[in-house]
């Protein structure tokens, strides 16, 4: 998972303009999100099939059950203090407002991982049987390297900026799409949807900031140049998430999952 260097001539050329780089981007994001994942394409259009939708619910939960740990090691890494503070609130996000309800009132989200879980129940899945869902290998894998990304020296706490800079993109093009198909077309209550909401909402705060963190540091010709390969791998990540169910659209059945008992990344022993 190492990568390699950037050679002589890949730096020798000299370092975009912050808004030229935000530009390159964006660019790389259009390019490679052209084709929606088939799983979203057919869950916005309402024809993914019940089970298959609640296996895609199942699946997801180990990503948002783990998300604070990629999110606190980028935290971690970040040593400068206005991305620090909006490194803080994300990871105040992701594990729950309601942990500063006492601070703030009006916030009340519980973590992501919990509205998750009270989303599967609004479509008629068990709490239980999402919790000891056996993740599919694919996402395991995909989930695991996030983790060790951002905990590990591959991402800089730049790249790591970068990293959450095209999550949020991602939530904020296909959540909303995908909630509202979930609200009209599988009959799923609005209260049930509220993690679509809440993550939508905080990632339009958040790319505020990861945009101007990255237009500011992003300064040198090797920072753009790993800031930018960080980014894209995220997208990679996020797709890489979605294979498995894909997978389970094209075939009918259901791909390899991890076997019982395997340690959950970032090697986190639960019992």
């Amino acid at each position: 998972m190492s990568q390699l260097p950037f050679g002589p001539e890949d730096l020798a050329q000299p370092a975009l303009a912050p808004s030229a780089f935000l530009e390159l981007l964006d660019s790389d994001y259009a390019r490679k999100t052209a084709a929606p994942p088939l799983v979203y394409e057919q869950l916005v259009d309402g024809t993914l099939e019940l089970e298959t939708l609640k296996c895609w619910v199942k699946d997801m939960y180990l990503y948002w059950d783990t998300l604070y740990f990629s999110t606190a090691g980028i935290f971690i890494k970040t040593n400068e203090t206005k991305t620090r503070e909006g490194m803080l609130r994300k990871l105040v996000e992701v594990e729950g407002r309601v942990v500063v309800n006492d601070v703030v009132p009006s916030w009340t989200n519980p973590a992501y991982e919990e509205m998750w879980l009270r989303f599967a129940q609004g479509l008629g899945v068990a709490r239980d049987d999402v919790t000891s869902w056996q993740t599919f290998t694919r996402s395991y894998f995909s989930i695991s390297t996030l983790c060790l990304y951002s905990r590990g020296w591959e991402w800089s706490w730049l790249d790591g900026i970068a990293n959450l800079y095209a999550a949020d993109r991602f939530y904020i093009e296909n959540f909303p799409k995908i909630a509202e198909s979930l609200r009209e077309k599988y009959n799923v209550p609005g209260d049930s949807l509220k993690v679509f909401e809440a993550i939508v909402t905080d990632a339009m705060e958040n790319v505020l900031f990861e945009r101007e963190t990255l237009g500011h540091w992003a300064c040198t010709t090797e920072r753009q140049l790993t800031a930018a390969r960080a980014f894209r791998e995220r997208i990679d990540i996020e797709q890489q998430l979605l294979t498995s169910v894909n997978e389970l659209i094209g075939s009918g059945e259901l791909p390899f999952q991890i076997p019982v008992g395997t340690v959950i990344p970032p090697l986190l022993d639960r019992t």
